[in-house]
């Protein structure tokens, strides 16, 4: 389960950019995540309480959106977005999956986006 060390992540962040800021606390964080990161937003949010607890995050509210996967066709030259209907994948090693492009059905794309995960905002108490 990638969720909890992103969790983490996220935690060490905030706090760092809130303490920077002269922060208490931090009641909220908006993220924006990839399709393709294959992160669960719901075991996200449950891992965040856990790994928040005893800092400046604890209690602080995840809003989470999602932004689509985009790939590139090599062969037909298709950019755009798909909708990835594969199994989950929390393994590294099996990250390397093949998406077929809904132009010309080729397997010769690449994911040009919705590998990201961006904290978009935070929202403070000083």
């Amino acid at each position: 389960m990638h969720e909890f060390a992103t969790a983490q992540s996220i935690v060490r962040t905030v706090a760092r950019a809130a303490m920077m800021n002269n922060a208490k606390k931090i009641t909220a964080i908006r993220l924006e995540i990839g399709e393709f990161t294959f992160i669960n937003p719901e075991q996200l949010k449950f891992v965040f309480e856990i790994a928040a607890k005893d800092s400046i995050a604890e209690g602080a509210q995840l809003i989470i959106s999602k932004s689509p996967g985009k790939i590139k066709c090599t062969k037909c030259g298709y950019e755009g977005g798909l909708k990835y209907l594969g199994p989950e994948i929390h393994s590294p090693l099996t990250a390397a999956f093949v998406l077929d492009c809904p132009k010309c059905e080729s397997k010769e794309t690449e994911i040009i986006g919705g590998r990201e995960l961006h904290i978009k905002d935070i929202k403070i108490e000083v």
